[in-house]
């Protein structure tokens, strides 16, 4: 868990890690592009379905940790891109 005075690299980092074990267990291979301001998470990707995860369980399961461990963490959005590389 981040604490609040740990600052805005610490979260970045640990919002990094977060995508990374994401990618992995979902199985995407193409380059995920991100943007995090103001509590709200935004990935942008070109397969957004694969981040969601069969009966949302995948976005569920990750959101669930970002609430917890992240404290200003309030949405997240997905942005499909026409382009692998974004």
């Amino acid at each position: 868990m981040i604490s609040k005075g740990r600052g805005r690299e610490n979260t970045m980092k640990f919002i990094q890690e977060i995508l990374k074990d994401w990618k992995e267990e979902s199985g995407i291979n193409r380059v995920v592009q991100y943007q995090y301001r103001s509590g709200v998470l935004t990935i942008y990707t070109s397969q957004p379905g694969w981040f969601i995860g069969v009966g949302g369980k995948l976005v569920d399961k990750y959101k669930n940790i970002l609430k917890r461990d992240v404290p200003d963490f309030k949405e997240l959005k997905f942005e499909e891109t026409a382009w692998y590389w974004v």
